[in-house]
């Protein structure tokens, strides 16, 4: 199963590795003395069902709690349940929706027969990953469809449930969290959000991890598109001094780019 996780990350990205990583998620879920995965769940509900099954009041209180934590006006609208479609590929998409957010709120919508003590077994930590995997995957390849295609309840409560994800799986994890929290609100149209997000982000990762000169980037990349240049500038001169030697020549290199970008957007 790791070694399916890997090829999903070093591949080629496509909509068809989102099922994968879904699949990958639903193997793991099911390999519990209680099959706990999606496919097990979807034998008891057709699709309207489903829709209903994944809008209880309990839930949709909990996700109101969850995002009182941010200025309301900013938050998605909490559907009170799923539009029963009627077009074949919104159908699709509307129950793909309903499995990521199943994977994502594990294990909230897993109790099958009203079990209340659940044992997940295998690494929480490998499948914490797949979640990860499975909430990129989603705001690269189902999110735009939903909003595309105008199925606003289901865009809004991916968006609502990919932030929940977000802020209780990676509690531990600040600099990852932080990380997901810009892309749940690049998603909703917060651009400041997200530059504070990738700025929080580096700045609690080390010089010496292996992904801080990416985290770096990321956020010069966001100033960038922000045509924020003279941030952009004083942010790679500073971390020109506070880096490794190692990375000194790439990040040279952006500083010559930042200087050229500003002199072609201004």
């Amino acid at each position: 199963m790791t070694d399916k996780y890997q090829k999903l990350l070093v591949n080629e990205w496509s909509p068809e590795t989102m099922k994968e990583s879904l699949n990958l998620a639903d193997s793991f879920l099911n390999n519990s003395e209680l099959p706990l995965g999606f496919s097990k769940i979807g034998k008891h509900y057709d699709y309207h069902e489903l829709s209903e099954f994944f809008t209880p009041s309990h839930f949709i209180d909990y996700l109101k709690d969850q995002s009182a934590l941010l200025n309301n006006k900013n938050m998605p609208n909490i559907p009170k349940c799923i539009p029963k479609r009627r077009d074949s590929t919104k159908i699709e998409y509307s129950k793909l929706t309903l499995e990521v957010i199943y994977n994502l709120a594990f294990p909230v919508f897993s109790a099958i027969n009203n079990e209340e003590h659940l044992i997940l077994e295998g690494d929480i930590g490998f499948f914490r990953d797949i979640q990860s995997l499975i909430f990129i995957l989603t705001s690269d390849y189902v999110l735009p469809f939903l909003r595309k295609n105008r199925l606003r309840e289901e865009f809004d409560y991916l968006n609502l449930i990919m932030f929940t994800y977000s802020l209780y799986a990676w509690h531990d994890n600040p600099a990852h969290q932080n990380q997901l929290f810009s892309i749940v609100f690049n998603n909703m149209g917060l651009h400041e959000a997200v530059i504070e997000c990738l700025y929080t982000a580096f700045r609690l990762t080390a010089p010496e991890d292996h992904d801080y000169l990416t985290k770096a980037q990321t956020y010069w990349t966001a100033l960038i598109d922000a045509k924020m240049f003279d941030d952009a500038k004083k942010f790679t001169l500073r971390l020109l001094q506070n880096s490794l030697k190692e990375h000194f020549e790439e990040i040279k290199e952006i500083i010559e780019l930042s200087f050229e970008l500003e002199r072609k957007g201004r």
